[in-house]
């Protein structure tokens, strides 16, 4: 289901918008009167209302790099979710007064750092798989986050090499230290869908957050053991031990943290006795 439309309330009156959601007020409709034969005029005058996407495009770049939400683009520029998206693929024609709108934007303060500048996003790619691994949904985290799901999915698939501007390394390693440690299913995700996720994130090789430390996230020279085969079923016993040790979970528990089902724990125990404890069945 999409957003649900822009209200009526949402537009002063004498603004043609209100209009055609269904005032029919003297202002409104003098607005939409004056719309028309401005209209009128610019297609006589070989002009049309429309406009191709792309000088709002490039606002609209500029706005997010400085640390502005698609959330908060669309609603100071009243615009709906899918026309703003249109926009930053540069799709179709949008209304001559949408672009007016749209470049009237200024970035306000938010606790984003930095503007343009580049770092490394090895660290951001990291984080944002290792919440994949633990069941977190890519449209979860862009909600949390004010940013768009495909935004997040886009991040992840990137190879570690990629840059990302400062302030969304700022954001996603916020976003990490709020989630880390937590249970998707305690925090409003369905537990088919959190399994789900982590069923991809782990046929992808993600490693989960209790493969990593802090540090290790942006350290170029460390590889979770969980890419070869043979290390694998070696690195879950060893940390579902530690994890339940630490936490007191049982293996059912432990699995869900670790992102693999609580079959691969036991057998993983099996295959390494050294590490099996008996904290619960």
């Amino acid at each position: 289901m999409g957003r649900p439309a822009i209200p009526a309330e949402a537009f002063h009156h004498g603004d043609p918008r209100r209009y055609r959601r269904g005032c029919k007020c003297r202002q409104c409709t003098d607005g939409v009167t004056a719309e028309v034969r401005r209209g009128r005029y610019l297609r006589a005058t070989g002009r049309g209302l429309l406009t191709t996407t792309h000088r709002a495009a490039r606002h609209v770049n500029r706005l997010r790099d400085a640390g502005m939400p698609d959330r908060q683009i669309m609603a100071d520029a009243l615009i709906s979710e899918n026309v703003l998206y249109r926009i930053v693929r540069n799709e179709g024609s949008i209304h001559r007064s949408t672009e007016t709108r749209v470049l009237a934007l200024k970035t306000t303060n938010t606790d984003l750092p930095g503007s343009g500048s580049q770092t490394s996003g090895l660290g951001t790619v990291r984080r944002l798989r290792a919440l994949a691994a633990d069941g977190w949904t890519a449209t979860e985290l862009a909600h949390r986050c004010g940013r768009h799901k495909q935004f997040i999915v886009y991040l992840q698939n990137q190879a570690e090499t990629v840059t990302v501007r400062r302030w969304v390394a700022g954001y996603v390693t916020k976003l990490y230290t709020e989630l880390d440690g937590l249970k998707p299913e305690d925090h409003g995700i369905a537990p088919h869908i959190a399994e789900r996720t982590r069923s991809r994130a782990a046929s992808k090789g993600w490693a989960g957050t209790a493969y990593w430390d802090d540090e290790a996230f942006d350290d170029p020279d460390f590889t979770p053991a969980v890419d070869e085969a043979g290390t694998k079923r070696a690195a879950v016993a060893e940390n579902a031990n530690w994890v339940m040790r630490t936490s007191g979970l049982d293996r059912a528990s432990a699995a869900a943290r670790l992102g693999v089902s609580k079959a691969y724990i036991d057998h993983a125990f099996r295959d390494h006795p050294q590490y099996a404890v008996e904290v619960a069945a």
